[in-house]
């Protein structure tokens, strides 16, 4: 895998996230780009660097990401999209053997996994920070946890929905992100054991 093909993609994907993202949301469910982005490498890129990756790309969302406190401030907390995105890729890697990986219907599947458990690590560690800080401003302020998770789940019911276009059109270019191809077995006397 080309680490500089990677990163310029989820570098555009939170691009596009946080300036066109609003433009397709529907019922207060915004799907999102970078997901698909990670799916599409854990898909495909080596066991090795597989969670690497998607925890680079969370550690993306999480700096571009700030949560909007009750006076107005910013504040940047690195981990919870760090560690959804570990725990997502997590899952996902396993999976991908029971997948047909060039398939959209298997990435929007595999992009539907991998947001729900980011939602639920992304959730708890807000919970936690809460709890650990006393701090009252979590990232889904004003609203309750509940109903973020909730929120969460519709946006990554909408993530598989935009999947299907999007690595619909990351496939096409799977040749500039350098993952290697396997050759596929035949069966015949070559296989056969005596």
């Amino acid at each position: 895998m080309r680490w500089s093909v990677y990163i310029l993609a989820v570098l555009l994907a939170v691009a596009f996230d946080s300036s066109l993202g609003a433009v397709l949301e529907v019922s207060g469910a915004q799907p999102r780009l970078l997901p698909c982005v990670v799916v599409f490498a854990l898909l495909a890129a080596p066991r090795g660097i597989a969670v690497r990756a998607a925890m680079l790309a969370g550690l993306v969302a999480d700096l571009l990401s700030p949560a909007v406190r009750a006076d107005g401030t910013q504040l940047v907390v690195i981990g919870p999209w760090v560690l959804g995105f570990a725990l997502g890729s997590l899952a996902v890697v396993p999976l991908r053997s029971l997948l047909y990986r060039r398939n959209a219907i298997a990435g929007g599947f595999a992009t539907l996994v991998f947001c729900m458990l980011a939602a639920v690590a992304f959730v708890m560690v807000w919970v936690l920070r809460i709890l650990l800080t006393r701090d009252d401003s979590p990232a889904w302020w004003p609203g309750s946890g509940a109903g973020e998770v909730w929120i969460q789940t519709k946006s990554a019911m909408a993530s598989a929905v935009l999947a299907l276009p999007a690595l619909w059109l990351l496939e096409k270019t799977r040749v500039a992100w350098g993952f290697s191809s396997a050759k596929k077995l035949v069966p015949g006397a070559a296989r056969e054991t005596a």
